[in-house]
């Protein structure tokens, strides 16, 4: 994930935020003109916090920019798999040009127990601890034993991310939904 933003009314400290630069380029490709405005900044805020500051998350949204106002971008955030598509562009392998599809790529390269794993953590909203994890995960053919080294395969392939010095995991947002499914 790149840096997000932590003031949506600051424009300087906006500007800052890697999501936010990212996000307004691509726009202003989209649309030239596009900036970061104090009208915009607190809808651009929103929209790259709640894509977690995922590169291709951004860049999808903003390739939108072209026929959408960002507010009508952030209202269907809800539904981000069926909004962030890229179309068909064939110079783009096909896992690249949806969110859904890149997430699907990484999925499937998952062993069976991995998977399994992917699907229990998605239970956690706000983040776990590996004793809770381990809680949740054992039965119906992982143990509670194997899950340290299953979390670990998860966090190498980014789809967990290690917070608090390695005492703290969570999912993105965005990943949380697609394991969810």
């Amino acid at each position: 994930s790149l840096s997000l933003p932590t003031d949506n009314r600051d424009l300087d400290a906006l500007s800052r935020s890697e999501a936010v630069q990212l996000f307004v380029d691509r726009g202003r490709l989209q649309r030239p003109g596009f900036a970061l405005t104090a009208k915009r900044a607190p809808a651009i805020a929103e929209l790259c916090v709640r894509l977690d500051g995922m590169p291709l998350a951004l860049e999808l949204a903003a390739a939108r920019i072209a026929v959408l106002p960002l507010e009508k971008i952030v209202e269907r955030l809800n539904d981000r798999f069926r909004l962030l598509k890229g179309g068909s562009n064939t110079a783009v392998p096909p896992r690249q040009q949806t969110l859904h599809a890149t997430i699907s790529w990484s999925f499937e390269l998952l062993s069976e127990a991995a998977r399994t794993l992917f699907a229990r953590l998605s239970m956690f909203g706000g983040g776990f601890d590996l004793e809770a994890a381990e809680a949740v995960a054992a039965g119906d053919g992982l143990v509670s034993e194997d899950v340290l080294d299953l979390l670990s395969g998860l966090v190498d392939k980014s789809l967990v991310v290690v917070e608090s010095g390695g005492e703290r995991y969570r999912l993105l947002e965005t990943i949380r939904e697609y394991a969810q499914q």
